[in-house]
């Protein structure tokens, strides 16, 4: 009689219903991972947009760059220039996000876009817009956010030149006062005039014009007015393109026996000063004043020193007996001592000696 051994039955593997349904969602969500086009994409900014200036970054950095702040004086009513700096911030795409070099032509070369994109012209908001558009007519962004900042720019400065201590490009963030931007070249020179020349730029007449105040292209502005603190004429403001030319004048000396001697400006290029009026306004002659032997001494190429020397008579010229010379710029009235050694030397030597004293002599602005 044969024992037969039952065996045990062996396990079926069962995957009931609800296993399959717990497993298709983690399913779908790798296969829609797996799917997804190797293209670049852009995605919609929170709620709250990240501040701050954006700095060229390379394709490698995975760090996104902070927005950019726009200036409130380079933003909207600021047009594009060739040769600006821009500033692009892509949300979400770092390797697009840095500054950008506006060519000549006025336009902008943009990685993944065919062609370059016109930028001169357009404000920074318009020329945002116009990136977005191309980005989505293009196919490379899906939902592209663009802000454009100008980082450097040509008319982001005032120009100064002329008779003021060291000409320069003054770079300015908006309006400014002149007075400001003045010291900031170290003041009028020892030969400017009395007067300032302003010319306007864009940014100066489109302001002006939408606050409904005059909007002349060229302004002139006195010294005298600028330098009192109670004449409106001292918050003279100046805008980004604005170029400020101060007049140059020129200066003459009067030294010698005189009672204030000293250098001292013209008002203006077209001002003519006689010998008289230059006594007049060095305070007059000393008592022990040489008049008969006054003369002028005037720079002259050609002359043997490179100064040419006129001998006058302030008696003949009083008494109506000679006429009242006119001085020009860098001339030096010089009136020598009476009964002195000095009186006797010649000629030469006095040119020689007033003509170091005149580089030593002290500077007076007339208003």
């Amino acid at each position: 009689m044969r024992i037969r051994r039952s065996r045990a039955p062996k396990p079926r593997l069962s995957i009931r219903k609800h296993q399959v349904f717990e497993a298709l969602p983690a399913l779908a969500v790798v296969f829609t991972v797996a799917s997804l086009p190797l293209c670049l994409k852009a995605q919609n900014p929170p709620q709250t947009a990240p501040q701050g200036p954006t700095s060229a970054q390379s394709a490698s950095t995975t760090t996104t760059p902070a927005a950019p702040t726009l200036s409130p004086d380079l933003s909207d009513g600021y047009p594009i220039n060739p040769d600006d700096v821009l500033d692009v911030y892509v949300y979400g795409v770092p390797e697009l996000s840095r500054e950008y070099a506006v060519t000549a032509a006025g336009t902008v070369n943009m990685p993944l876009l065919p062609k370059p994109i016109q930028a001169a012209g357009l404000s920074p908001e318009q020329f945002a817009r116009s990136l977005e558009e191309n980005f989505r007519e293009s196919g490379r962004l899906s939902r592209p956010q663009i802000t454009v900042a100008v980082r450097q720019s040509r008319r982001s400065v005032v120009t100064v030149d002329g008779a003021v201590k060291s000409p320069q490009a003054v770079p300015v963030m908006g309006r400014t006062r002149l007075l400001s931007v003045l010291s900031e070249c170290g003041g009028r020179a020892d030969d400017a005039g009395s007067t300032i020349t302003v010319s306007r730029g864009e940014l100066a007449m489109h302001d002006l014009s939408q606050e409904g105040e005059p909007a002349s292209p060229t302004t002139i502005v006195e010294f005298k007015k600028l330098m009192d603190g109670n004449d409106p004429a001292s918050k003279f403001d100046v805008w980004p393109g604005d170029r400020v030319s101060v007049e140059q004048a020129g200066l003459f000396y009067v030294l010698g026996q005189v009672n204030r001697p000293g250098g001292y400006n013209l008002k203006s290029a077209q001002e003519q000063v006689t010998v008289l009026e230059a006594f007049a306004i060095a305070g007059d002659i000393t008592p022990i004043a040489k008049a008969d032997k006054t003369m002028i001494i005037r720079k002259n190429a050609k002359a043997a020193n490179g100064r040419e020397e006129i001998g006058l008579n302030v008696k003949d010229i009083l008494y109506g007996r000679s006429p009242d010379r006119v001085l020009q710029a860098d001339d030096i009235l010089y009136v020598p001592v009476s009964g002195g050694k000095r009186a006797m030397r010649g000629a030469g030597a006095i040119a020689t000696t007033v003509a170091g004293a005149a580089g030593a002599a002290a500077i007076y602005t007339r208003f």
